[in-house]
């Protein structure tokens, strides 16, 4: 999970800004809630499919967010002004999810996390062939040293789990065309709406290849029994969801993003704990390199696009 760009484009009267430590410490809570997300999946996902572990988590964050939203805005903020669009990004967000939780079903908690936030790199390319925005060469050196760092984590996971290692990639991928896709859709709704409504029409898209996939022998998303501590660790993962993102959306009350964005990062250090902990995984000296040179490059990818766009 990452910083969308619906936040990061806020005007600074939106902010109170006035207890940036509370905003870091609830950005940071969020992210922390994502690893555990992560976490469930990753052993719940050991005896489920993942495309059902996926449906799952969004079946249960829409539960819990969706009454939420009626109760403070009503029924009819559930449908956005564009909800074509607006469904498109529920799409979108549920690929993403079901790739990485493909993914980690054999790869490290980690090292997905790490592979995942190649994100602003492909969101800044795609930012170059969609919107023609100007790229320097700042930019592109960043980019080009952010892929060789991601190349480091992924190359020992391709040579053991082989495609699997690609899946976070493909994560990345969707959320950046997610990205793109919220900068066309600024200003046509709330925040909390449009999360619940994407949430609806990623638990339906989720179903519908569930079932496709259950009539066509694809093992990953295919329909399985749960029993019920299973259910239980599902409706857990998708509570962790709802409130790591409530957190990150009320931390913008109290920071800017520019003090915010690079606390997404923590996802990596919270994933390796708990990656650690649980299932025994620690990235090798090679990998910690990798890790490290797609956090520098990714911070200052943001870093340099946000004075850019202070200055246009």
């Amino acid at each position: 999970m990452t910083i969308t760009d619906r936040q990061l484009r806020h005007s600074a009267a939106a902010y109170d800004a006035t207890a940036p430590g509370l905003g870091l410490i609830l950005m940071a809570s969020g992210f922390m809630l994502m690893s555990l997300n992560d976490g469930v999946a990753k052993f719940v996902g050991e005896s489920l499919p993942p495309g059902e572990v996926a449906w799952a988590r969004f079946l249960f964050q829409s539960i819990l967010a969706v009454p939420i939203v009626v109760a403070a805005t009503g029924w009819r903020s559930l449908i956005p002004h564009r909800p074509l669009a607006n469904a498109l990004r529920g799409v979108l967000l549920s690929l993403s999810t079901a790739m990485f939780f493909i993914g980690l079903k054999k790869i490290p908690l980690a090292d997905s996390a790490a592979i995942f936030f190649i994100m602003p790199f492909l969101l800044t390319i795609l930012s170059v062939v969609v919107d023609r925005e100007h790229v320097g060469w700042r930019r592109w050196t960043a980019i080009a040293i952010g892929f060789s760092g991601a190349l480091l984590v992924i190359q020992p996971s391709f040579e053991a789990f082989g495609l699997f290692a690609l899946f976070p990639a493909g994560a990345a991928a969707c959320i950046a065309v997610f990205m793109l896709l919220n900068r066309r859709l600024r200003g046509t709704g709330s925040g909390m709406a449009l999360q619940a409504f994407a949430g609806l029409s990623g638990t339906l898209t989720l179903a519908i290849l569930l079932v496709i996939g259950t009539a066509i022998g694809v093992p990953e998303f295919s329909i399985a029994a749960p029993t019920l501590g299973q259910w239980g660790l599902l409706a857990g993962m998708g509570a962790f969801a709802a409130l790591g993102h409530y957190l990150m959306i009320v931390a913008f009350r109290y920071a800017t993003p520019a003090v915010l964005a690079p606390t997404q990062y923590a996802q990596i250090v919270s994933a390796t704990a708990f990656g650690y902990v649980v299932f025994g995984n620690f990235p090798d000296l090679g990998q910690w390199f990798g890790i490290a040179i797609v956090i520098a490059c990714g911070i200052y990818v943001f870093w340099r696009e946000t004075r850019v766009r202070a200055r246009g």
